[in-house]
């Protein structure tokens, strides 16, 4: 029987979540995907597997997982929309294609960036606390500088 193979980019806001990689007793973002891709794919065999993992409350602008199935998505715009309607709404996928079986998720994946965002000086609106990190002492910028140095690679 011939497998087909998907490559679904999705981006997530991480902080009810605690990471990528399921765990017993835990909601991960890998778990919400299997669930939402078990209720829409009915009675149909599939496997997913990430890209990597992330840490407890990481959000994601863009990460990706592949999808292993025993039979075609027909249109790939019928499936992002029912994906997306069942997703939780911290939850979104973006985008769809067929891969071949050679592709590899984790060994084709080609960046890692990360952003950590920061406020300084007055205490920001409670609405930003699972984004941002507010710094109420002064900074020592320099010091800073030269620190950053070390997170490069």
């Amino acid at each position: 029987m011939k497998k087909y193979y998907y490559l679904i980019t999705v981006q997530f806001l991480g902080y009810r979540f605690h990471g990528w990689q399921k765990q017993p007793h835990l909601k991960t973002i890998h778990l919400m995907i299997d669930k939402t891709l078990k209720f829409i794919l009915v009675k149909k065999t599939f496997k997913s597997l990430g890209s990597g993992r992330t840490d407890a409350m990481v959000s994601a602008n863009e990460a990706a997982f592949e999808l292993f199935l025993e039979e075609p998505i027909l249109d790939f715009d019928d499936f992002m929309n029912v994906f997306n309607h069942n997703l939780p709404q911290d939850i979104r996928a973006l985008f769809i294609q067929e891969v071949d079986a050679n592709f590899n998720i984790i060994q084709n994946s080609k960046i890692k960036e990360y952003l950590y965002l920061f406020a300084h000086g007055e205490k920001n609106h409670p609405f930003c606390a699972p984004l941002m990190t507010t710094i109420l002492e002064p900074l020592n910028i320099e010091l800073m500088k030269e620190g950053a140095q070390y997170f490069q690679g």
